[in-house]
């Protein structure tokens, strides 16, 4: 039950899929709907595994908390704790925003670009990737 933050291109690339598809009268509506609905919930895991860490960054991976008592939705180990400055969360949110209108994902990603701006841009100019988020 873990997360890799490569996956989370797969948000943007659905609802794109959906909205191909509403247009076509070839697919039932309830299975486009079923798709923009994984696309929201996706996009929607892909935000929190920013939203949850103290940076505001996402780790390289995060496991889904299935442990008893626990309060956190997700933990990371420490081997996955880097931020390698990967794009797919800020391109499906892009996506989401552009399909759905939804001012929510503007939201996410200018919390996302102030969260780099303070951890990661370098004084030279440019950015880096940290070890723990």
């Amino acid at each position: 039950p873990k997360m890799d933050h490569l996956v989370c291109f797969l948000p943007g690339n659905l609802a794109l899929g959906a909205m191909f598809l509403k247009k076509s009268e070839k697919f039932p509506k309830q299975e486009v709907d079923s798709l923009m609905q994984l696309a929201t919930e996706l996009t929607e895991t892909c935000y929190q595994m920013y939203a949850q860490m103290e940076t505001g960054l996402s780790p390289e991976i995060c496991h889904f908390n299935y442990h008893d008592g626990s309060t956190k939705d997700l933990y990371v180990k420490e081997a996955d704790r880097h931020n390698l400055l990967r794009p797919e969360t800020i391109e499906s949110l892009y996506y989401m925003y552009k399909i759905t209108g939804d001012k929510k994902y503007q939201d996410y990603g200018w919390k996302i670009f102030e969260s780099f701006e303070k951890y990661t841009k370098i004084e030279s100019g440019g950015y880096s990737s940290i070890n723990d988020v």
